[in-house]
């Protein structure tokens, strides 16, 4: 058995996945496992090493969905609670513990599958990124004089919902009868479509009913259900915003890299909805962020190769 494998898991709310890697290759012999049925500390590590067929390593990065505190993270949308110092414990090696879209800045440099949505060509300077999936991640790279860089971790998704017109308004309202509060991850999300396509239902009668994000997606890329194909692209419209929204809060001039786990996957209805649009108009700003590049990230397992490098910059 090689002593010097080490460990890396992406875990969202959903799902998490976990891989193996050479210190100077890519990670390897990924697998899926529902977040619903990990346990924590010795249970978790009794889980990796029956899923990957290894238990010993020489290191281990493990990113949340979630905020990290005090060498802890509670996933966000669910049950599951990892400690830094008890993965350490189980593993018997180092351990890092940390936001996801921490780790996915992490692996911005090494992105080879990129597909680029407008913008001119990226200057130098903090580059941001954010993407939906059961939640909703944002992070900020920022360059250092010597040619490395720093990642700031944020919860930016939970920031008040802003609306744009008097069609996304009248959405935030009927939200804000059900939701005690209207962040942007709860529009921008795997619930958040949902909860985008019920409030458009009761906006234009249609019957108010429960169906999958998975389902709205699949019934709005090619307009065979009209109510879905206006929830998705209000859905990309929202999530321009949002980006629009970071770049001019992070000056991110270096390009917005959009993750997760909707948008990446429907490239092609990104390219025609209304998402570059809402990305670019911000009023006096709208030249400057005209000109700022916006990527999907396609690499196949971002998370995972995010972690990666961030454990090797630390290792």
């Amino acid at each position: 058995m090689p002593a010097d494998l080490i460990f890396v898991a992406d875990i969202g709310a959903t799902n998490a996945r976990l891989a193996i890697a050479e210190p100077q290759a890519g990670v390897s012999h990924v697998v899926v496992l529902p977040t619903a049925d990990l346990g924590d500390g010795r249970a978790f590590h009794a889980q990796v090493e029956q899923a990957l067929g290894l238990g010993k390593f020489a290191a281990g990065c493990v990113a949340m969905a979630g905020p990290s505190q005090d060498g802890s993270i509670k996933i966000t949308n669910g049950t599951l609670e990892l400690e830094q110092a008890s993965l350490a414990e189980a593993f018997a090696c180092p351990m890092l513990l940390v936001n996801d879209f921490y780790a996915l800045a992490h692996g911005v440099p090494a992105f080879s599958n990129l597909a680029q949505l407008g913008g001119d060509e990226p200057r130098a300077g903090v580059k941001a990124v954010i993407g939906a999936g059961s939640g909703l991640g944002m992070s900020l790279i920022l360059p250092q004089d010597d040619g490395r860089f720093n990642v700031l971790p944020s919860e930016g998704g939970y920031a008040d919902l802003a609306c744009t017109n008097e069609l996304e308004l009248a959405v935030l309202q009927r939200l804000q009868q059900r939701f005690e509060h209207v962040s942007w991850e709860t529009v921008l999300s795997g619930p958040g479509l949902v909860n985008l396509y019920q409030a458009l239902a009761e906006l234009w009668g249609y019957p108010v009913e429960v169906v999958t994000p998975e389902w709205i997606s699949d019934q709005g890329v090619d307009a065979q259900v009209p109510l879905c194909h206006q929830t998705l692209d209000m859905f990309f419209g929202f999530l321009g915003s949002a980006a629009g929204n970071l770049a001019l809060l992070g000056y991110a001039t270096g390009g917005v890299y959009v993750g997760g786990g909707i948008a990446p996957k429907l490239e092609a209805f990104a390219r025609t909805s209304s998402m570059r649009r809402c990305f670019e108009e911000r009023g006096d700003m709208s030249d400057l962020v005209s000109s700022i590049p916006l990527y999907l990230i396609l690499d196949s397992y971002p998370g995972l190769d995010g972690a990666l490098a961030l454990l090797r910059r630390h290792l």
